[in-house]
């Protein structure tokens, strides 16, 4: 018995030619650097500045940058942990800028200024009482004079978005 097999083969060539790009087109863009100031406030946003609390004291955490023209705040990967040597962070903000904990931070005050609320002092199970925050605090350029970030939801029934 013979059997004869026949394979149908197609080549196709394509010539891509790489673009050229003139170095006189490409531009460095420096975004400004965010000049910021932190500080933890007794009840609120307006409360006196304080260094020091107790557990049924209600927390305003404030990020204050200085104002620079056709730019707006970004803040990003925020945790909060204690002080303690190896001690695991808790994450609060990530990457986007959205919350991870809608009751600490649903939005900015204004395009400079972002809070993270605490009804309650944070703790951590631990001997130490200091929280350590960490955020990455940067300036994007505006669009149309606006701010534009990332419209966040915390679940499907949220009705705040930062």
């Amino acid at each position: 018995m013979i059997s004869v097999l026949f394979y149908a083969v197609s080549c196709i060539f394509v010539k891509i030619e790489a673009a050229k790009i003139l170095e006189k087109s490409i531009e460095k863009v420096h975004l400004p650097k965010a000049q910021c100031q932190f500080s933890v406030h007794n009840e609120g946003p307006n409360g006196e500045v304080i260094s020091g609390t107790n557990l049924h004291s209600k927390l305003y955490y404030k990020i204050k940058c200085n104002v620079q023209k056709g730019y707006c705040l970004h803040v990003a990967n925020c945790t909060v942990n204690s002080d303690e040597k190896d001690a695991q962070a808790y994450r609060i903000i990530d990457e986007n800028g959205c919350t991870t904990e809608p009751s600490l931070f649903e939005h900015y005050e204004d395009d400079f200024t972002a809070g993270i609320y605490n009804p309650l002092p944070i703790r951590f199970r631990s001997s130490s009482s200091t929280v350590q925050f960490f955020c990455t605090t940067t300036l994007v350029p505006t669009i149309g004079r606006k701010c534009s970030r990332k419209i966040c939801t915390w679940n499907e029934y949220s009705s705040n978005q930062n």
